[in-house]
């Protein structure tokens, strides 16, 4: 069963998009590469925090880890598991962009 992630943005600020995506915030560059990157844009609710950092809400580990592989290296991540809604496990993957040198960018 697929989590239904509109229930994590109850807010007008809330963006919805085709296949089950939410977004809130600064979320153009990460979509952007997720898309180029090959990911797949569905199921999941895009938090950005601002144009460096945030995080993924997925309903699975490996979707999970392959947003992270996907965001790799322009951005430090990691996957984690979130919580749970109801009786399912959801995951996220967190995200913060590197300078050029390897560095992470201030999240402020």
């Amino acid at each position: 069963m697929t989590i239904d992630m509109s229930k994590f943005g109850k807010s007008r600020w809330v963006k919805s998009h085709p296949n089950n995506v939410y977004t809130h915030g600064s979320t153009e560059p990460v979509l952007s590469v997720l898309d180029v990157r090959g990911f797949e844009l569905r199921d999941l609710f895009l938090i950005g925090l601002n144009d460096s950092c945030g995080t993924i809400i997925l309903p699975t580990e490996s979707r999970a880890e392959n947003a992270a592989a996907a965001l790799e290296p322009a951005y430090a991540t990691r996957a984690y598991l979130f919580g749970n809604r109801g009786d399912e496990d959801v995951w996220a993957t967190d995200y913060t962009r590197r300078a050029l040198d390897g560095t992470t960018l201030s999240a402020s």
